[in-house]
């Protein structure tokens, strides 16, 4: 080709094959592709963060001495006492909860409980669901692909907590009923296999998409991913869990000690429901500037990195503070420690979905906000509400965010 039209004029045919074949050689990344400065900043500040928090954590300000934390408790009484006697402010005794403390147990009857609740929520959440159905897309009550694909969603989940079960019961001992029993010395806690559920919960409706109905847009389809999903929470109600060994099995799985008699009203009613609600709000919000998977960042964040802080809480945990339960007389520890993962991971997962974003600025306010807002939402939300917390500021800010069009120079 070269000879053809160029001849021997003097062209030089190594400019030539260059241009051919890359003719975008020298031309700047496009963003969502990375040039090599985004690629180092990212890279730095993900190593930057975890050595920073260790060095905060250990060095600026080293774990307190038995002696300390003994002090700090007797002084924390003692103000307490000067509030009653002097000051005439009511302060309510607490009673403090350490992980693996039974707080409870489930002799009050069912119909009392959360349980009954809950089956009534499920049954309204049902027929909500058909009426949407069928004023929107009344074509999806015959499309039976659909509803098949629902099954494999709820047998993850029944999945995992049966996976949690076997761990708990290998690692601890049951009563008769078939309870978990631990104390504050042992080596397993219930905190971890939780966890599993709670992240599993919101991950599987996201993650199974829906091939069967793809013409649907809206979060229709999603709605009732959650609905499958909660059934599997759903046969853990008192009345069925006492009755079927295989379900209180998986019930085991979740049954933090000192939650008792709350945990189904905590897990489900403070974490799944509301967890569950805005997700499917967000994305739909964030689907006006076509970055609904942005919601992907605060699920990873309040799955993984919530997930994370507890273990770490436990086995690392050098400072400690006290968070309340809501709307109850008992506290719970946390620790700084365990608050520093979900700053690391809001951070992790900003980086590891750049492309997510519309433009770089939009990234970067992330990196800069995020981290301290979800660490914030963390520490400061009451004991099991730190779900909604996290997913309706992380998602309240990425909205905010994905507005933002400000020139990257």
């Amino acid at each position: 080709y070269q000879r053809r039209v160029h001849g021997d004029t003097g062209f030089d045919p190594r400019i030539m094959s260059t241009e051919i074949a890359d003719p975008g050689l020298g031309a700047e990344p496009v963003w969502p592709e990375l040039d090599t400065l985004n690629f180092s900043l990212i890279i730095s500040v993900n190593v930057i963060s975890f050595f920073l928090a260790w060095f905060i954590l250990r060095i600026v300000y080293p774990p307190p001495t038995p002696e300390q934390t003994k002090a700090n408790k007797d002084l924390e009484l003692r103000i307490n006492q000067m509030k009653k006697d002097y000051l005439a402010i009511p302060v309510r005794d607490q009673i403090e909860c350490l992980e693996g403390e039974s707080a409870g147990d489930y002799s009050i009857p069912w119909t009392q409980t959360f349980d009954l609740i809950f089956l009534i929520i499920m049954i309204a959440f049902f027929l909500i669901l058909s009426l949407w159905t069928q004023f929107t897309h009344p074509e999806l009550f015959g499309n039976i692909w659909f509803w098949m694909e629902q099954l494999p969603k709820l047998l993850i989940m029944m999945t995992v907590s049966i996976l949690g079960g076997l761990c708990c019961r290998h690692f601890c001992q049951v009563d008769s009923k078939g309870y978990i029993i631990t104390n504050k010395e042992s080596a397993f806690k219930v905190n971890y296999t939780r966890k599993l559920q709670h992240f599993a919960a919101y991950l599987v409706p996201l993650l199974m998409h829906t091939r069967a109905a793809a013409n649907i847009r809206g979060p229709l389809t999603l709605a009732w991913g959650n609905w499958f999903t909660c059934l599997g929470f759903l046969i853990l109600i008192k009345p069925i869990r006492e009755r079927i060994n295989c379900v209180m099995l998986q019930f085991n799985a979740l049954d933090r000690p000192e939650d008792r008699p709350n945990t189904i009203s905590w897990i489900v009613g403070g974490n799944i429901i509301p967890g569950c609600i805005l997700i499917v709000f967000f994305r739909w919000l964030l689907g006006f500037t076509g970055q609904s998977d942005l919601s992907y960042i605060f699920v990873f964040i309040t799955g993984i990195g919530d997930g994370l802080a507890e273990p770490v809480g436990i086995y690392f945990g050098r400072h400690k503070y006290w968070t309340q339960s809501c709307f109850g007389d008992r506290k719970y520890q946390r620790s700084y420690e365990g608050s520093a993962c979900v700053f690391i991971s809001s951070i992790v997962f900003c980086s590891l979905l750049w492309y997510n974003f519309a433009t770089p600025f939009q990234f970067w306010a992330a990196m800069i906000i995020l981290p301290p807002l979800m660490t914030y939402a963390e520490a400061t939300s009451p004991h099991t509400l730190d779900t909604p917390f996290l997913m309706g500021l992380g998602g309240l800010a990425l909205f905010v965010l994905s507005h933002l069009a400000v020139a990257w120079e």
